[in-house]
Parts: structure tokens; sequence; C-alpha cells
């Protein structure tokens, strides 16, 4: 038996005429991303002056001027924009349609909608607002009840005619070679932090120990824990040091006790992330495949907040 759960995006959307109105040239997109890096004011890191005697240079909005120290300094630097020979309205557009996009998007429709020279400069940049999604922190956030699950992510293997047996398709469940994520997911706000679980010292992937660090980092103590019958989790049982509460299911009679004891939220986000993974990208590599991740969660933790565009523009600029 099947459950599917349907996750709704209710993120106010910004379309591309609103998208215009707000940012109508490329001062306008300079000015948006300095005042997000300098919210309190413009300050030169050589001499420490305050931002009335700091002003736009004339000849480029994105270097700075200190009148008491007389030293020009870039408004970008620390920014995921330091270095970028790119409009930061290009930037802009690109932040807004990672954020609305359902099951993500590809550098190369990227670089069909700017106009943008190679595909490189795409694959970099949609990679740098990955990048910044980093910057967000969910230590010792989740409480009260939350879901545990891992998952196994690899884009589809192409098809190929030479090669029909069983024995050359991918192994499915634990035994697989594919990379394993761990996530977990807040009952009550929805949100999820997922990570990929590299192998550790002892050449091993989703220990004991690696599951519980993952919820330790994220859950304050004392939080009751949804989890299946993997015996990973057993680390939970009986006394612990987040004195988390272990529920467990078992998938092999129901996926649902009807009692809420269940893992079907974090299933769903599984669900959604690897229909990007297949549909959009058809295969992802380990060394990026946690930006990835990072950047599904990102979508769903803000997808009820009006100012997921504003928020993700903070992290760019962290």
């Amino acid at each position: 038996m099947y459950i599917c759960i349907v996750i709704k995006y209710k993120t106010k959307i910004m379309n591309y005429f609103e998208f215009t109105k707000r940012f109508p040239d490329e001062d306008a997109a300079i000015d948006f991303i300095v005042d997000a890096k300098y919210k309190d004011g413009y300050v030169c890191p050589k001499c420490g002056c305050v931002h009335e005697r700091i002003y736009h240079q004339n000849y480029d909005r994105r270097k700075l001027y200190c009148d008491n120290c007389k030293s020009e300094f870039s408004a970008l630097k620390g920014t995921i924009f330091e270095n970028t020979h790119l409009d930061l309205r290009m930037w802009l557009y690109a932040i807004n349609l990672v954020n609305v996009s359902r099951k993500d998007v590809s550098a190369k429709q990227l670089q069909r909608e700017t106009g943008m020279g190679s595909y490189g400069s795409a694959w970099r940049m949609l990679h740098q607002i990955r990048k910044a999604m980093e910057n967000e922190e969910y230590k010792e956030t989740f409480e009260a009840i939350v879901e545990i699950d891992e998952t196994y992510v690899v884009g589809k293997p192409r098809k190929d005619n030479r090669h029909d047996d069983d024995e050359d398709k991918p192994k499915r469940g634990r035994g697989t070679s594919k990379t394993p994520v761990i996530g977990v997911k807040e009952r009550d706000t929805g949100k999820v932090h997922a990570v990929v679980a590299n192998y550790n010292d002892e050449g091993k992937r989703l220990s004991g120990k690696q599951l519980f660090s993952v919820l330790k980092k994220v859950c304050k103590p004392n939080t009751t824990v949804m989890t299946d019958q993997f015996s990973g989790y057993d680390i939970l049982d009986g006394k612990n040091e987040g004195d988390f509460v272990r529920l467990k299911i078992d998938h092999s009679v129901a996926y649902s006790l009807g009692d809420g004891i269940h893992t079907n939220g974090i299933e769903s986000f599984w669900a959604v992330l690897k229909r990007g993974v297949y549909g959009i990208f058809h295969n992802v590599s380990v060394k990026y495949m946690q930006r990835y991740v990072d950047e599904f969660c990102f979508r769903l933790n803000h997808r009820d907040e009006d100012e997921a565009f504003n928020c993700l523009v903070n992290l760019a600029v962290k």
C-alpha cells in the first residue's frame, strides 16, 4: 500500500511583471543588494568609519568611497556576488526563478531565459545561489514531534539496449550504491532539515551515531521522534543524551497506525526531491548533492513566507 501526500506551496511568488516593476534597472538591483548587506549602515573595512561619510561611486554603484580615509572598496565583498561580471539584476532574476520553481530550474533553462553567453556561467550562478542556502541554520529549533527517515538519491540510469538484464538494474533499498540522505521533519511547522550521509572514519554510513547526530543538531531535548524499523534508530531506545522518545512504525504492516505514528511527512519530501532530481537534473554528483538537498529544504521551509525572496538575498550577502 502506498500513500501519496501532496505538499501545497503557498509562497507569494513574484512574477516577471512584478520583478520588472521592483527592479526596473541595474541601479535598483545594486541598491537592493547593498542595502541588504549593510542593514545598519555602511562601514569602511579599512578605518571603521560609519555610513555618514561613505558614498556610492558615480562611475560604478558597486563601489563605495570612504571620505574619511579616502579609500575605495567593493560593496559586494564577502557575498556570492563579489567577483561577478554579470548584471546584478540578472542574479536577482535567477534567485527569484529558483525560489518560485516547484521542482528546481536547470542551468540550461536559466541560460535560455537570461540570455547568458555560456552554460558554465549559468551553472556557476545557480551553485552560488545554492551555496548561499547553506548559511541557514536550524540548530536546536525542532521540538515536540519530528519524523526522521533516510532515502537514496541518484539520477535514473540511461537506457542501454545492449544490457536489459535484471542484473544491470540498480539495486533498491539499503543494499544500493546510491547516496543516502537523512532527513528530519518537524510536525508542527513542516520544516525540514536534510543532510547527505557520507562515510565516517569506519567506512560506514547511516550508523546509529550518524543518525543521532543529525537529530541532536536540530532538535531540542525531550523531542518525540517518529521512525521506521531501521535498526540504526535503536540508539534512541531507552536513555539517550537528548532524552528523545522514539515511536516506530513497521512499514511491512502499515504506513500509519492511525494514531499519528508515521513518517509520511518526511517521505512526501523525498518524493519532491527525487522528482526534481529525475525530472530536471537526471543525475547529481555526490560532490554537490548537499547543495541540491539544501535548496529543496529551503523551498519547503519558506513555502508559507511572503518574503522568501528577501530571505534568500539576505543569505546571499552573509
